[in-house]
């Protein structure tokens, strides 16, 4: 009997104690404050679009985050304001052990640039396909593409996205200009030739002529007598030469 009664009082006395450090705990996690801020930026391609100081500025001015109660700031709302800025591709945050929000973002990339008229901004187009604002303290080092609107440089688009992972053809293609009925001229970084390639059909058909075309006559060493070369033609290569 009196080992039972034993029992049963210290299982009262664990049960008491568990609540008494759970209340303890619940009271400590209320008043927990962050202690700062800490913003990783993942760096793509050398670009820096996005960088730590202007992360952080976005976030002070809704709010300092040291001093803040954890339970009062809600990491959708950070993560929404760093949203505001462009060139943000991707948010994570969490808080850490140490009590400091760490946020870590990536960028968005662009693969060319549109210039559509003087009396218009320039923007860029990223690898998603979608509208990029010009950054003031970054300009990447892109094709520009030259047409009437955003719509136009869809073509031209459609020849930056085939050659972006080719090292040959990104550094051989400095702009494109889209002309009013679609078809794409382009102003190589080698050469004094313009090269017409048409639609965006058959991209990687032309891609070859072209490679053809241009290593049989860097070979011979009179690739700058050519003011155009045409790639629209099935099967050949039209090239016109400067006289």
């Amino acid at each position: 009997m009196i080992r039972t009664i034993l029992s049963i009082t210290s299982a009262v006395l664990l049960i008491a104690g568990s609540g008494a450090l759970v209340g303890f705990s619940v009271e400590r996690e209320s008043n927990a404050r962050y202690t700062g801020l800490e913003v990783d930026v993942v760096e793509i391609d050398g670009m820096f679009f996005v960088d730590a100081a202007g992360v952080r500025d976005r976030i002070y001015t809704n709010d300092s985050i040291a001093g803040t109660f954890v339970a009062d700031l809600s990491l959708h709302d950070v993560e929404r304001w760093v949203r505001e800025i462009p060139a943000i591709d991707g948010v994570e945050i969490y808080p850490g052990l140490n009590r400091t929000l760490h946020v870590q973002v990536t960028q968005r990339k662009p693969l060319a640039r549109v210039h559509t008229s003087e009396d218009e901004p320039d923007f860029y187009i990223d690898d998603e396909g979608e509208l990029l604002p010009l950054s003031p303290y970054y300009t990447a080092r892109v094709p520009v593409i030259h047409a009437p609107s955003f719509e136009a440089a869809s073509e031209a688009f459609a020849l930056v996205q085939a050659t972006a992972n080719n090292p040959l053809w990104s550094a051989f293609i400095d702009q494109i200009e889209v002309n009013s009925v679609g078809a794409l001229d382009v102003v190589p970084r080698i050469g004094a030739a313009r090269i017409a390639f048409g639609d965006a059909q058959q991209l990687e058909d032309k891609l070859n002529k072209l490679l053809v075309f241009y290593t049989e006559h860097v070979e011979r060493g009179n690739l700058n007598v050519y003011k155009r070369i045409d790639l629209t033609f099935a099967d050949q290569v039209v090239a016109q030469r400067y006289y």
